[in-house]
């Protein structure tokens, strides 16, 4: 019997949306903080994108200027450039150190979000230190057709469509949309001059197959989204000040693929090998900024394409231990490769091409004997060109009863910087040194009853050469190791069903960053941050739900001379329940119009107000 189909039951779900039957967590999830959203709770949040379901999370950082610019995300004080989000097991390309497009990936579009926080990097193929962000693509049954549209504040125009069907091919999923920003706001901040709109339009397409035989499942999937960015850039502020500003002319095209392929047989029994493939493409071109030079009327190349290619070959060995049922062992074996390959003219180094190998060999276990669960992964990574290193982590879990977990964790990481860190002709570096990392974590669960959850849990990062994206003193932005890092924090997680019609939920994390040696904090990283909710339900068709997010004051720059100021902001939504295929909503955001911006000298969304239709048949 399988580890997870033994433990399901003990999943807590937390937050509201952190729920469901249908998730079967592993051992490591267990014992690890990890948030999952299922497609039953992405359908009711009724938000557009991960920007908003992700911010207030416990030590989730999430930073945005605008709805359809990158956003900056940091889990546990890490960042990245490739595998902090991961789409169908692929890990994807950020724009450069630490942004990735979130709004590139609509909710309608996902049938699972997870959330991992801590060591976790050897179960999806990335090797970001804090964390990742995996996203499985939506799967439609037979005859399941669904349409989502909505259109609110700045010209905001969104529709996304699906359909499945099943033929002697297989099981097929087509799914697409349009997204269209008429009024956006200016990127730049209006102290920088902002007051053009900065519009935006984005296409998206996404295919999935899947068959199934006596002992083999194949599943295949390719996404495609490309967008078109008013966008604004480096330029003179007063006093010959260098910072963001508005950019009548400034212009970001983007486009990325992703497509994947998974085999797996029935070796035996208790033998499964599976064989991934993926490939993943990102590529940018645009021209941003308004400081002229002698050879172009311009500053600043946006140009740069990053392809990754990988195979994964994985064995799964699952043994019952004295032949009872809950008594389980589980071994996981296999070889990781990949070849990412960077393009770009216009970059510092003046290096037209980068390319990294690398075969890394990995092992995993995962036991349950009795009241115990634990594991062990280890991971030997070859690279060409940063040599040979070895990761490893160990956890261990104690139930003092089947409604309270407590567990332990601990171990090492290493990450290398993606191509496109490097290679990024505006905020890249070609003298990044990978980073590493050492720590543990210490977490407990409680159950309560059938109307409240707990989860506490805490942690301590020890990072070198951590790469960290940050302000110059002058104005100069760009990706920067930070040889010390020194980060540690706690997260707080509880729900309480008042009545079978009011439900409320908190989630709040608290972490220090700083560099040991000198005792200033790393830019980029509140110490508070949270979200409490609370949803009731009016009728039985209406459903109310109002949510507060918090994120205290942080600083910009490694000197700790640039400030941002804390910012709490109130959204709500009422959403009808017309019959079971349809819904109407009204969605307010940012109802207090809190402008305080979550990046220096860029812009932030006033109050938003947003309707929308959803169709499931």
């Amino acid at each position: 019997m399988p580890i997870s189909s033994v433990i399901a039951d003990e999943l807590v779900s937390l937050p509201d949306w952190v729920i469901s039957e249908s998730i079967e967590p592993t051992e490591a999830q267990l014992t690890s903080v990890t948030t999952h959203f299922n497609r039953d709770t992405l359908s009711r949040l009724y938000k557009p994108d991960l920007n908003s379901v992700l911010r207030g999370l416990g030590s989730v950082g999430i930073s945005q200027g605008s709805p359809s610019t990158a956003t900056n995300v940091i889990l546990r004080g890490a960042s990245g450039g490739l595998g902090l989000v991961n789409f169908d097991g692929v890990p994807l390309f950020g724009n450069f150190t630490g942004f990735f497009p979130l709004s590139h990936y609509p909710l309608d579009l996902l049938d699972k979000v997870t959330v991992s926080r801590g060591f976790n990097g050897e179960q999806n193929s990335s090797r970001a230190l804090g964390g990742s962000i995996n996203l499985l693509s939506r799967k439609l049954s037979e005859e399941k057709v669904f349409l989502h549209t909505e259109g609110g504040s700045y010209g905001t125009l969104r529709n996304n469509l699906g359909v499945g069907t099943h033929n002697l091919l297989g099981d097929w999923s087509f799914a697409g949309g349009r997204t269209d920003i008429f009024q956006g706001i200016s990127q730049a901040g209006p102290q920088n001059g902002g007051v053009e709109p900065d519009n935006a339009q984005m296409t998206n397409a996404m295919l999935n197959w899947n068959k199934g035989f006596d002992k083999v499942n194949l599943d295949s999937s390719v996404y495609f989204v490309e967008t078109r960015d008013d966008y604004d850039g480096p330029g003179f502020l007063s006093k010959r000040r260098l910072g963001w500003k508005d950019d009548p002319n400034g212009l970001l095209n983007q486009q990325t693929w992703v497509a994947q392929s998974r085999a797996s047989y029935q070796v035996l029994n208790n033998w499964e090998t599976a064989l991934n493939v993926g490939y993943t493409q990102d590529k940018q071109t645009g021209r941003i900024g308004t400081l002229k030079t002698t050879k172009q009327p311009y500053c600043c190349s946006m140009d740069l394409t990053s392809q990754l290619w990988l195979a994964n070959w994985e064995n799964t060995h699952q043994f019952a231990i004295n032949n009872s049922p809950k008594d389980a062992f589980k071994m996981i074996w296999g070889v990781d490769t990949q070849h990412q390959q960077g393009d770009s003219i216009d970059n510092k180094a003046k290096d037209h091409r980068l390319t990294t190998h690398l075969i890394s060999p990995l092992t995993r276990t995962e036991w349950v004997y009795g009241n115990w669960l634990a594991g062990a992964e280890a991971r030997y990574d070859h690279y060409d060109y940063f040599g040979d290193h070895t990761v490893f982590n160990a956890n261990i879990g104690w139930r003092f009863n089947p409604e309270m977990l407590l567990w332990l964790k601990g171990g090492t990481g290493y990450r290398a910087p993606a191509v496109n860190e490097r290679l990024h002709p505006l905020f890249g570096n070609p003298n990044l040194l990978p980073e590493t990392n050492r720590g543990g974590e210490v977490g407990w669960r409680w159950q309560v009853n059938q109307k409240s959850e707990l989860s506490l849990s805490g942690y301590i990062q020890h990072y070198q050469n951590l790469i960290v994206l940050q302000q110059q003193p002058n104005g100069v932005i760009n990706s920067l190791n930070a040889k010390q890092a020194q980060v540690w924090g706690t997260e707080l997680q509880a729900k309480h069903q008042w009545s079978y019609k009011w439900t409320s939920g908190l989630s709040y994390s608290y972490m220090e960053a700083n560099d040991p040696k000198t005792g200033l904090d790393i830019p980029g990283r509140p110490n508070n941050q949270g979200l409490f909710w609370t949803q009731y339900q009016l009728l039985e068709p209406v459903t109310v739900k109002v949510d507060l997010t918090y994120r205290d004051g942080y600083w910009a720059d490694a000197a700790n001379k640039l400030r941002l100021q804390a910012a709490p902001r109130l959204n709500a939504n009422i959403n009808y329940q017309v019959n079971p295929k349809l819904a109407v909503y009204l969605r307010g955001e940012n109802l207090n119009n809190e402008r305080t911006p979550d990046l220096i000298g860029f812009n932030y969304l006033g109050v938003g107000v947003y309707g929308g239709v959803n169709v499931n048949y």
